[in-house]
């Protein structure tokens, strides 16, 4: 082995979460953008708490060389979600009815882009949606946010409609794909 070491990665999922070490790596992922009220209201650490304390909360951390790096947090949807209010330009209106079972709602997901080599972004959502039984998986995307459009669009997420989550937020892209992960519907 020459003079430079391999850095390892893993990927565990949990139904727990350290909220301060989580906001700790997504304020690093975000830095640039914590200036806007997508980032600050309400705080990263609700936002956080809210997914971790919602019924049926999974996660799926990443890690590199023992260090927590990202993490893709979501909840099933129950029936009376509040989740599709509001969506726009929506091409489907079946989209937005909600049912026992139906969606695995990703309500946070981010990673320190300085371990972009370990593919661990892939890897979270892999091991997070790759046994979920619900039906399908939806996120929002702020519309902006070409780099991670591009990848889950590589993942075969389809744009479903445009919403605004909280007000004075930018626009989000709402993205939803068929479960399991490596169906090709």
């Amino acid at each position: 082995m020459g003079a430079r070491e391999e850095s390892s990665s893993s990927v565990v999922l949990t139904e727990k979460a350290d909220i301060d070490e989580l906001a700790a790596v997504y304020r690093r992922v975000h830095a640039a953008d914590l200036h806007l009220i997508d980032h600050s209201d309400p705080s990263v650490e609700d936002r956080l708490r809210w997914t971790a304390e919602a019924p049926g909360y999974q996660g799926a951390l990443g890690y590199v060389d023992g260090q927590l790096v990202g993490a893709v947090m979501g909840c099933p949807l129950p029936p009376e979600t509040l989740w599709w209010r509001d969506l726009t330009d929506v091409h489907d209106p079946s989209l937005a009815e909600e049912w026992e079972g139906r969606t695995f709602a990703i309500c946070e997901a981010f990673v320190d882009p300085t371990v972009q080599r370990h593919r661990i972004g892939i890897r979270l959502f892999a091991e997070l949606l790759g046994q979920r039984p619900e039906e399908r998986t939806a996120l929002a995307v702020t519309e902006t946010n070409t780099r991670v459009w591009r990848a889950l669009q590589g993942m075969k997420f389809q744009h479903a409609g445009d919403l605004i989550p909280f007000p004075g937020w930018r626009s989000h892209r709402m993205l939803v794909r068929a479960l399991p992960l490596s169906s090709s519907r």
